[in-house]
């Protein structure tokens, strides 16, 4: 993606043309979370966040996940378990913003209400629970 904004901008100087914008949003990469065990669960995967104009399609990939949920939250999974003293903008806010389908075989498929600005404008993670319990949690990078 690089090498192409890179060579668009060659061409449009080269062509006396003004510099060009940033590709539309629907042309992004994908972007990932890699969902690590918290104690000794056993669940551990990788979240695909695949942006579709004003939607996001989640695919998330989880092993000993079935019959558990996922959900998108604002902030860090460094302060899933306590938030206090955290800077406000990384402070993982209990309640997820977006709850993902239930796991089944290993998978759970989403499309949320979200755009590639919403997802990455600020700290988000995604949470894998048992019940209360997050049990696995990764960064949206």
């Amino acid at each position: 993606m690089k090498k192409l904004l890179l060579a668009s901008t060659i061409a449009g100087l080269s062509l006396g043309l003004s510099t060009p914008t940033i590709a539309a949003e629907d042309n992004y990469e994908a972007y990932q979370a890699s969902v690590d065990e918290r104690g000794d669960s056993g669940v551990s995967g990788t979240a695909i966040f695949n942006p579709k104009g004003e939607q996001m399609a989640v695919t998330v990939n989880a092993k000993n996940a079935d019959g558990m949920s996922a959900g998108i939250h604002r902030g860090i999974c460094r302060y899933a378990e306590d938030s206090e003293g955290a800077p406000e903008e990384f402070a993982f806010q209990k309640e997820p913003e977006f709850q993902c389908t239930p796991f089944q075989d290993g998978q759970s498929m989403t499309t949320v209400d979200m755009s590639v600005n919403e997802l990455m404008g600020q700290p988000h993670s995604l949470a894998i629970y048992d019940g209360d319990k997050i049990v696995a949690c990764g960064n949206i990078q």
